[in-house]
């Protein structure tokens, strides 16, 4: 289903049969931006956007400074690069006149959860720890060799791993993830899987009846339709939990990450 598709499903339930927006009580603008904000609490709820590939989503370069000029340079507008140039400058400090890579990295705000992590050029998967494991050591941000676990922080919407690198090399992030777009254009489709394209309808629904109009208000309507939209998330994560479950390897294949 695309846009025009949902948006006429649900003026159809409304009985909606008004053919020009000058008379319908919910107009094209106002439909299409309930069904974005649906589109976006569906796959919150659900985190069945999944992504692997997009690059500005799903890959993270790893890149030493090539000399300590860049690495001034990134300083003046990266708080992580000043504070490794104050440790550059510090000969008390174990990366004295080293040039390594960061170890924290913005994250997409689009971004739900991280599913799993690798390099490009070296064959690990890294493990997923808590920030809070290498907070005991308050040395862990200046160990220096191939990152091997990462943690990430929801509240700034940043990733961080264990070592430091001396070479550059990219991170491939699996992610579940917001809607990249909005969607616009009558002939535009929901990222997420075609079976999902119906369950937008009661969640509309139930946006439609809480306009505050004297046409268009109705509270029973509300309830009911929330209650049948929170139904239909529920389905919609259970099928997302079997299809967890199906592409879940093996614990015994934990020896080989």
């Amino acid at each position: 289903m695309n846009l025009s598709d949902i948006r006429r499903e649900c003026w159809d339930e409304a009985r909606e049969t008004a053919t020009n927006d000058i008379d319908r009580l919910w107009t094209t603008s106002e439909m299409n931006r309930y069904i974005n904000r649906i589109y976006r609490n569906i796959a919150r709820e659900t985190k069945c956007i999944r992504d692997s590939i997009t690059p500005s989503i799903c890959r993270i370069t790893s890149s030493t400074p090539a000399s300590l000029a860049e690495l001034t340079t990134r300083a003046r507008t990266d708080d992580f690069a000043a504070q490794d140039l104050a440790w550059y400058n510090n000969t008390d400090s174990w990366l004295y006149q080293q040039l390594v890579a960061p170890y924290s990295f913005p994250l997409s705000p689009l971004i739900i959860t991280v599913d799993e992590v690798k390099w490009t050029d070296k064959q690990w998967i890294l493990v997923h720890v808590s920030l809070k494991k290498w907070q005991v050591n308050p040395w862990w941000e200046q160990v220096i060799g191939m990152a091997t676990e990462y943690a990430t922080d929801g509240d700034s919407k940043r990733i961080f791993v264990n070592f430091r690198t001396t070479d550059t090399d990219v991170l491939k992030l699996t992610v579940r993830r917001l809607p990249i777009v909005n969607l616009v254009e009558d002939e535009d489709i929901p990222e997420f899987k075609v079976d999902y394209h119906d369950f937008f309808k009661n969640g509309v629904l139930s946006l439609m009846y809480s306009k505050q109009d004297s046409q268009t208000f109705d509270a029973t309507k509300v309830i009911d339709y929330k209650k049948m939209f929170l139904a239909d998330l529920d389905e919609v994560k259970q099928s997302e939990e079997i299809l967890d479950n199906r592409l879940r390897c093996s614990s015994s294949l934990d020896a080989f990450r």
